[in-house]
């Protein structure tokens, strides 16, 4: 249930210049308004969560969807928790609970791409059908294209992150979770031997001994599987780049790893989550790479063709149900 400004005893609102003005002077400019503010205090923060969790909102509006891991990131980074220890994790994801439960943060806020639930589809009846049929209809644009790309990621939870950018240009996600399966492998290239065009491959992962070899060990696979294609493969991120650009926060590698020391011959001591990227600034990069390979004005049209397409199969469908 949405939290409400309204005063049912008609008395004066509380001045919250104070509370804004408390929030400034410790480096962080408040750009929600009078109602948000209002709506965050009735779940019930008091003190230094109060503000931690007006911050939090704040970042969230600009930044949204993410992950829990993303958010508490983006807190750390701006100083108003210590560190990412896991108590400071636990204590945003506290506040993230409360928040979502109270319906001041929307739950879609949040991905979390691991736990789905799985139903057959149905429909209330043909016309509820024809709607729905119509409006998944989605025009391969990539068959008149030049190039063929595909985006690989390390975490399921970043799947969500990215999948409104893959989404909106019909480009395929794979997040593979870890090491990847010789099945997984197997498919994604058995998918890439019918493309009879070049292959783009874009790899998001962490910069850690484990998200490098996590990137090796996909590739190894792919190259084994695939035949008489051209790939070609693009990490977008982590890159040692975004240490500047982002300003991340460097985390040590893991003690007893044993490809710790090829890493760090390699790329340095300094290790990030792609959750240390903000998500907006990760989208922008994965949008501005896929329309690299697209002719704006041919692809303007095929939305139009796709439109009069997906009217004239509605149509149809609902004469089919009269």
């Amino acid at each position: 249930m949405s939290a409400t400004t309204e005063n049912i005893n008609s008395e004066p609102l509380p001045n919250l210049e104070p509370l804004r003005t408390q929030i400034a002077d410790s480096g962080y400019e408040l750009t929600l308004t009078d109602k948000s503010i209002r709506n965050v205090q009735s779940c019930g923060f008091r003190g230094g969560n109060l503000n931690l969790a007006l911050v939090a909102v704040n970042m969230l509006i600009d930044e949204h969807p993410t992950t829990l891991r993303g958010w508490m990131y983006r807190v750390v980074s701006a100083g108003w928790l210590p560190s990412t220890d896991n108590k400071h994790y636990r204590r945003i994801g506290r506040i993230a609970t409360r928040l979502r439960e109270e319906g001041v943060v929307p739950f879609s806020w949040l991905v979390d791409g691991v736990r789905s639930t799985q139903k057959p589809s149905s429909w209330a009846g043909l016309d509820d059908y024809a709607d729905v049929v119509a409006e998944s209809y989605r025009k391969d644009f990539w068959a008149g294209m030049d190039d063929y790309i595909h985006v690989i990621v390390e975490k399921d939870a970043m799947a969500g992150v990215l999948s409104p950018i893959t989404r909106e240009y019909d480009v395929a996600l794979s997040p593979i979770r870890g090491y990847s399966s010789l099945s997984f492998a197997h498919e994604i290239a058995s998918t890439w031997n019918k493309v009879d065009k070049p292959i783009y491959c874009y790899f998001l992962g962490d910069f850690d001994p484990s998200g490098f070899d996590l990137e090796r060990d996909i590739k190894d696979k792919l190259d084994r599987y695939t035949t008489g294609c051209e790939v070609h493969w693009i990490r977008l991120g982590v890159n040692v780049e975004d240490f500047e650009e982002f300003d991340l926060l460097p985390l040590k590698t893991k003690p007893g790893d044993k490809r710790a020391a090829a890493f760090i011959q390699e790329h340095g001591s300094q290790c990030a989550e792609l959750d240390a990227i903000p998500s907006s600034a990760i989208r922008q990069r994965l949008r501005d790479a896929i329309e690299s390979h697209i002719p704006h004005e041919e692809w303007e049209k095929l939305k139009e063709v796709e439109r009069t397409e997906k009217e004239t199969f509605k149509a149809t469908l609902k004469k089919l149900g009269a």
